[in-house]
């Protein structure tokens, strides 16, 4: 009785292997990759592309400038001051920001400002931009207006604008940036 045991179950054993090599071949022939003839590609160059980028913005566009106080606006109703001399130095901010003049990007150091120079820095390196791809400008009013730059750099098919060194009363803003078309 027990050869009996024995036989049935190596027959069930071998079996059951049998089943299980057919389920392994099967699923192998299903993932076999089928091999594509290769052929030439026809390339076309950057002469046929067309890519549209819209200039920097003049700096005395009064559309920046109202640009700049909505932003500057929605960041200081984020992170309001908490005394009282700090909100009238914002809303008198805020009122002076109403032009900007260009300043050239090309020279500009860090003895003139050193936030605004490693800005134009660190844009020039990470965005892979020149010279002429920048316009800078400068805030023409008073009350600490004449200290905010607007670094202006296109990007797809618009253009972004990068408010920088901005002053607060805790410390510095980060740098605040918003899409220009």
């Amino acid at each position: 009785m027990s050869n009996l045991k024995f036989f049935l179950s190596l027959s069930l054993t071998l079996m059951l292997s049998a089943n299980v090599k057919a389920e392994v071949a099967e699923a192998q022939e299903e993932t076999q990759v089928a091999v594509v003839e290769e052929g030439a590609v026809e390339m076309t160059g950057p002469e046929n592309m067309e890519v549209k980028a819209s200039p920097r913005p003049e700096c005395s566009d009064k559309r920046l400038a109202e640009k700049v106080v909505e932003t500057l606006t929605a960041y200081q109703k984020e992170h309001p001051s908490t005394m009282q001399i700090d909100r009238r130095r914002d809303i008198l901010l805020r009122r002076n920001l109403t032009s900007f003049e260009e300043v050239a990007v090309e020279g500009f150091t860090s003895k003139q400002n050193f936030n605004v120079a490693n800005a134009i820095i660190m844009t020039k390196i990470n965005k892979g931009l020149e010279d002429s791809d920048l316009r800078l400008c400068k805030g023409t009013g008073g009350a600490g207006a004449s200290n905010v730059y607007i670094l202006l750099y296109p990007v797809g098919e618009g253009n972004v604008a990068e408010v920088i060194n901005l002053q607060s009363a805790g410390g510095e803003i980060k740098p605040l940036s918003f899409i220009f078309d």
